[in-house]
């Protein structure tokens, strides 16, 4: 496989992680990890248009052959509200069509447990908090983390961290796909 370019993103209507990855045949490289926070302000339907707009600036900069995005979870315990859930969907179906748009196919989704047990390097399963040293280990990098500079989490890490971790893992899940690491498993559209 030539070079190729991937995307990943993990999606919340707080906060949206996504990294860029180069892939080949014979190595993963590491480009960029970031994050962008959607505006509180305003309806939903403003909040994802001002979203869309910025999902499809970044989608149209980065120009990737592959768009990977973490799916939606239907229930988690003691996590989920009808109305968290409805929110969630809303924003990452809204991504999966900006992707679609771009690629003229659909994106790659994949479940944080397909994600997560994909990446472990041993029998324990990672948590979110293990993610960030996790994908670092494999992309051999120091993560990137982000650090508070006010309040009384001033120097500790931000929560914006893990949502890139998260970001990291989809797009190095899609990468180890790609290289047939991993056996792909074929997403339905419901």
């Amino acid at each position: 496989m030539s070079k190729k370019t991937i995307l990943g993103f993990d999606v919340s209507s707080s906060c949206i992680g996504y990294c860029v990855l180069e892939v080949d045949d014979l190595s993963v490289k590491f480009i960029s990890c970031n994050y962008l926070k959607p505006i509180k302000a305003g309806n939903i339907i403003e909040r994802i248009v001002d979203t869309r707009n910025k999902i499809k600036k970044i989608i149209e900069e980065i120009k990737p052959d592959y768009i990977g995005i973490e799916d939606i979870i239907s229930f988690m315990q003691g996590k989920s509200t009808a109305q968290t859930i409805i929110t969630l969907t809303t924003f990452n179906r809204m991504i999966c069509l900006l992707a679609y748009d771009y690629l003229g196919r659909m994106p790659d989704l994949f479940n944080v447990m397909s994600i997560r047990h994909g990446l472990k390097i041993n029998n324990i399963f990672p948590k979110k908090e293990d993610m960030p040293e996790l994908v670092a280990k494999h992309l051999e990098i120091t993560f990137p983390y982000e650090r508070s500079t006010k309040g009384k989490n001033k120097g500790g890490i931000k929560v914006e961290s893990y949502d890139m971790a998260d970001g990291v893992a989809v797009a190095l899940y899609l990468s180890f796909t790609l290289t047939n690491k991993i056996k792909r498993k074929v997403k339905k559209w419901i």
